[in-house]
């Protein structure tokens, strides 16, 4: 097993870390930076860290000191356990809780939802480590130029099922960051779970609001894919509207930010882009399936009916409010759509299915992201799991 003394301390500092920081990849950075780790130590500690995370319940279980635990995760990954870590593998798998331990390694709350959801073997999926998803800006570019370019940068590459631009990359250690194709604006990151969200969008519309645009994903989604809409990007962290504004020019799309107190207009489109739990990403973000329980999903279920309720009053008659998550727990989805629509008689349901095969057709493909009249992804596909409701205002 390639193991050293200081790539130990890297994992046991990371390790002891790990339930003081909401985002591991910012953890990890901030400590391979402090303690000027390079390339290659860097991916041996964050692979081991990010197991750990995916199977917390067996290591936790099976070492009795953080200098234990982290020899433990270590020699597990390399599948070179030594007698002892062994011996107690066989003991629990002998007394039947070790597929447990290593398999449904999540809060009690999520075991329980993802069980009910999605049955047992779901949990396979959920620990599986996602993909890296490129969309291709069509402001500047074709995804058959782009994958062929990537290619001839050595990067292998296939296209997504449904969406025309997205770009699924084989597993690499190359950075796809510090390449001229990214400082060209050809490619933003984006799987495409958000990119069908994005084109959930009216093609007619002629200005649109996403009033929770964080960094600009979606906005730079919708620019890329409707050109000719007027887009304001807003958020309650103004600090944010930099980033969106260098990734627009980046881009060569206009985005325009604004706060709150800066809007006034009505839209044709409201895109909210609801904060969640972030249930239907944690094979990107292993360690928030630690912090996901039942507490903080109702707070955030109040939160998101609270947005959907505020922001319906910018859509103008004969506009639509869209509101996705990148959520599965129905509390977050289904439930906060269904309470805005008994409460708003003016508004109704647009299908989901019929808007996104006005955008992109593949009638067919669309029965795997849709469900009744909303976006629904699944598990056991290469997308995250997102919901999505399109509401056209109608009196």
């Amino acid at each position: 097993m390639r193991y050293n003394r200081f790539l130990e301390e890297m994992l046991v500092k990371a390790l002891l870390l790990v339930d003081s920081q909401d985002k591991c990849d910012i953890l990890l950075n901030n400590l391979f930076k402090e303690n000027k780790i390079g390339k290659r130590d860097r991916i041996w500690v964050r692979d081991r860290f990010f197991f750990y995370l995916r199977h917390r319940l067996l290591f936790d279980e099976v070492s009795e000191s953080i200098g234990e635990l982290a020899k433990n995760t270590a020699m597990f990954f390399e599948d070179e356990p030594d007698e002892t870590l062994a011996s107690k593998i066989e003991f629990l798998r002998k007394n039947g809780r070790f597929d447990s331990l290593f398999n449904e390694s999540f809060s009690d709350f999520l075991i329980s939802k993802i069980s009910v959801l999605y049955g047992k073997n779901a949990f396979l999926w959920f620990n599986s480590k996602a993909k890296t998803v490129l969309r291709a800006n069509l402001v500047k570019i074709s995804r058959a130029e782009l994958s062929g370019m990537l290619e001839n940068e050595g990067f292998g590459n296939f296209p997504t099922e449904i969406t025309p631009t997205g770009i699924v990359l084989e597993p690499t250690e190359k950075s796809l960051k510090n390449i001229e194709l990214f400082e060209k604006g050809f490619f933003e990151f984006q799987d495409e779970s958000s990119q069908l969200a994005s084109l959930l969008v009216n093609k007619n519309s002629r200005n649109l609001l996403e009033p929770c645009a964080g960094g600009g994903g979606k906005s730079l989604a919708i620019a890329s894919f409707f050109k000719n809409i007027e887009i304001t990007a807003s958020d309650s962290r103004t600090y944010l509207f930099k980033e969106i504004e260098e990734r627009a020019g980046r881009a060569g799309t206009n985005i325009k930010t604004a706060s709150f107190s800066d809007i006034s207009d009505k839209f044709d489109t409201v895109f909210i882009d609801a904060p969640c739990s972030g249930s239907g990403v944690l094979r990107r973000n292993p360690g928030d399936r630690w912090k996901i329980d039942e507490k903080s999903v109702s707070e955030l279920s109040l939160l998101q009916k609270e947005l959907i309720q505020k922001f319906s009053e910018k859509v103008k008659k004969g506009g639509e409010l869209i509101y996705v998550t990148c959520s599965f727990l129905e509390s977050e989805n289904e439930e906060a759509v269904r309470n805005f629509l008994n409460k708003n008689k003016c508004f109704t349901l647009v299908p989901a299915k019929q808007r996104l095969f006005e955008n992109i057709g593949c009638e067919e493909s669309l029965d795997e992201v849709t469900e009744g009249d909303f976006l629904k992804i699944q598990p056991l596909h290469e997308r995250d799991l997102m919901f999505g409701a399109v509401m056209k205002k109608v009196d």
